[in-house]
């Protein structure tokens, strides 16, 4: 993700992402957030939600470990979690099926085969 994007996500939810000036040896988001563009929305309220519910709730704050691509999807992983904030990474993970990582549309998307990406045909036709 572009450091802008990525740094006002940090800004934004520095609860969720305190563990980005962490060295490697204890976690992965030293690493930073590690897909495209075109997810930005998407982590964001997917952020959102989780930190309100932590708060409304009064639940143990709920920390990004790593946050990435694999296999054409998001994947959000967690210290810890609940049935509840399972459900929202859940939801998500799924989502990001349908949203090109690129651009954030969801017009026309789709999966590449082999190395797996989703993208919509506009930002595809680009990379050819």
């Amino acid at each position: 993700m572009d450091i802008k994007l990525q740094q006002k996500l940090f800004e934004k939810y520095p609860k969720i992402f305190r563990q980005k000036d962490l060295s490697p040896r204890e976690t992965l988001m030293c690493f930073g957030i590690e897909c495209g563009n075109g997810w930005y929305k998407l982590i964001d309220t997917l952020c959102e939600s989780l930190q309100f519910h932590t708060d409304k709730n009064s639940y143990p704050q709920i920390e990004a470990i790593q946050v990435k691509e694999k296999f054409g999807s998001l994947c959000f992983y967690t210290n810890s979690t609940t049935e509840y904030f399972d459900g929202y990474i859940n939801f998500a993970e799924t989502l990001s099926c349908s949203i090109c990582e690129t651009c954030g549309s969801m017009e026309d998307v789709s999966q590449t085969e082999g190395w797996i990406k989703t993208i919509c045909k506009k930002c595809l036709d680009k990379e050819e």
